[in-house]
């Protein structure tokens, strides 16, 4: 597992998280505060916190999420919201179980360079308290590499104002699926700053599974 975040300012509203749970159990999560600076890096927190509180290694993601969302509703001003990822890993049973609460679709790439891409879930958080949320489950197998990423990689803008977007991103990941998580992490921010010039105007965030 490798990980890079990258903050457009002094304050970042993304954040990544991993909640091992025993030798083979671990939890897995991203997140992305609508708006920058301070207020968002806050409200971050929060949720952060509140996840940290509510994960546990029987609890299903799908109730992690609709708790930190209940919570999250209460410290949320009105012109903010979150969109959020949480997994579990289960490298004994080979599943990964998920929720994705509006967030940009993590890519999980097969050894054959087959993508799957993981949408289940339901509605960005902090909106409503009484959101519901669906989970799924994922075969892994040997070979897979796991991406999870925030926008602030996809809409990074080149010279000419387009965008990185999620085309090159799944691309990318196809190219080094048989790389390492930390020389897809490498591999992926290297294209996207060769990309913008090395210049972010967002928060960027990766997290990268590789499963042996």
């Amino acid at each position: 597992m490798a990980a890079l975040w990258r903050p457009a300012s002094a304050f970042g509203g993304d954040c990544y998280d991993a909640l091992p749970f025993s030798g083979t159990r671990a939890a897995i999560s991203i997140g992305d505060v609508a708006g920058k600076g301070l207020p968002a890096a806050f409200l971050m927190s929060n949720l952060q916190a509140s996840v940290r509180a509510f994960a546990g290694d029987d609890v299903p993601p799908s109730v992690v999420v609709e708790r930190a969302n209940r919570a999250l509703c209460r410290h949320t001003p009105l012109d903010r919201f979150v969109t959020f990822f949480y997994g579990v890993l289960d490298t004994d049973g080979r599943t990964l179980q998920y929720t994705n609460a509006g967030h940009n679709f993590p890519i999980l790439v097969r050894a054959n360079g087959s993508v799957i891409r993981l949408a289940s879930g339901g509605l960005v958080m902090g909106i409503s308290p009484e959101a519901r949320y669906t989970q799924e489950s994922v075969r892994l197998e040997s070979g897979d590499r796991l991406v999870l990423f925030t926008d602030g990689i996809t809409e990074a803008e080149g010279p000419d104002s387009t965008e990185f977007d999620d085309d090159r991103l799944v691309e990318t990941v196809v190219a080094h699926r048989r790389e390492s998580a930390w020389r897809m992490v490498d591999a992926i921010i290297n294209r996207v700053t060769a990309f913008t010039g090395g210049c972010f105007r967002d928060d960027a965030t990766l997290l990268s599974v590789a499963i042996r």
